[in-house]
């Protein structure tokens, strides 16, 4: 396989930490530059977008409605920016992704382990569970997660299956939850958090700050994806995610309050070391979307007649049932 460029990184990092933070325009501008830039396939971009879905919204796997244009998977993103995160699918998924490779400190000893057990079995064996979980009875919005999720069952990084898999279980356990507006963003967007360990420049800076810390790299990963990486503009209680969090924070030996003192100046540290990378990607993308503004305004209109008419259909349906 063809070796992912760093630009690739860069961008594929700035969507997802748009999409959480809720940057509404750096989500218009990034998905826009993938296009324009032909990084990925269209397949690719569908579904790296189901699993942004499943993975910070869950319960808007039910509105899945993807045409054969582009605009209908921004749509997608644009419903999961501006709306509170539910994200007990990814903490679900994650616990059972580890259990599923031998980590049994996942579990807790308690009645919800029964849980993590089950979609840790659906990772090793899902065409079991997909011919389980659609055999059970369902409401339509539920029957419509399950659909979305099995179509975007394969593919992504590992975890991203399992994901998917957990979203589809948790459809199951009632009514599907409606997720309320977030606020928007208070403060612009931090360029530096798009690098993390997943990019060139992140791993590097990271692995240089824990050295010049004295801190365990697991530990100061950990702490940048938590404080930073994952930070959303509004997110709704979820427990499962809150379990998975608990379970990391014993994995690498700190408690959140101890996490949070050397996150403190590693976080200076970080900002630092990753500003001229920050102010050259911010650069670039002021550049392109200057360059570019009738290409972002005529994806803004298809996504806003989109949501309109996804919106419309979706009260006709409800009045039918």
């Amino acid at each position: 396989m063809k070796a992912r460029s760093p630009f690739d990184d860069r961008y594929r990092s700035l969507l997802q930490k748009a999409v959480r933070r809720g940057h509404v325009e750096w989500v218009y501008a990034a998905s826009a530059l993938i296009e324009h830039l032909s990084i990925h396939t269209e397949a690719w971009f569908e579904k790296r977008t189901a699993f942004i879905v499943f993975g910070d919204c869950w319960p808007l796997g039910a509105e899945l409605a993807f045409t054969r244009k582009f605009h209908s998977k921004v749509a997608a993103l644009i419903r999961v920016t501006q709306a509170t995160k539910y994200r007990d699918a990814t903490g679900l998924g994650f616990l059972g992704y580890a259990l599923a490779h031998g980590d049994e400190t996942v579990l807790e000893q308690g009645p919800d382990d029964r849980i993590v057990r089950l979609i840790a079995k659906a990772v090793r064996q899902p065409d079991d569970f997909w011919e389980w979980i659609c055999g059970q009875p369902a409401d339509p919005p539920q029957a419509a997660l399950i659909a979305a999720a099995r179509r975007y069952r394969d593919g992504g990084r590992p975890h991203d299956s399992a994901v998917v898999k957990a979203a589809a279980y948790l459809a199951l356990s009632g009514p599907l939850p409606c997720p309320q507006p977030a606020a928007a963003p208070a403060s612009a967007f931090p360029y530096w958090v798009v690098f993390d360990r997943h990019t060139n420049e992140g791993k590097r800076a990271l692995s240089d700050i824990a050295r010049d810390l004295r801190m365990q790299l697991p530990q100061l990963e950990w702490c940048h994806y938590y404080f930073e990486g994952a930070n959303t503009n509004g997110e709704h209680p979820s427990p499962w995610w809150q379990r998975y969090c608990r379970w990391n924070f014993r994995r690498i030996g700190l408690s959140p309050e101890e996490a949070l003192l050397l996150w403190e100046p590693a976080r200076d540290q970080m900002v630092d070391a990753l500003a001229e990378e920050g102010h050259r990607l911010q650069n670039d993308l002021y550049r392109w979307k200057l360059a570019n503004l009738e290409r972002i305004d005529a994806l803004k209109r298809q996504v806003d007649y989109f949501i309109t008419r996804l919106d419309s259909q979706s009260r006709d349906q409800t009045q039918l049932f």
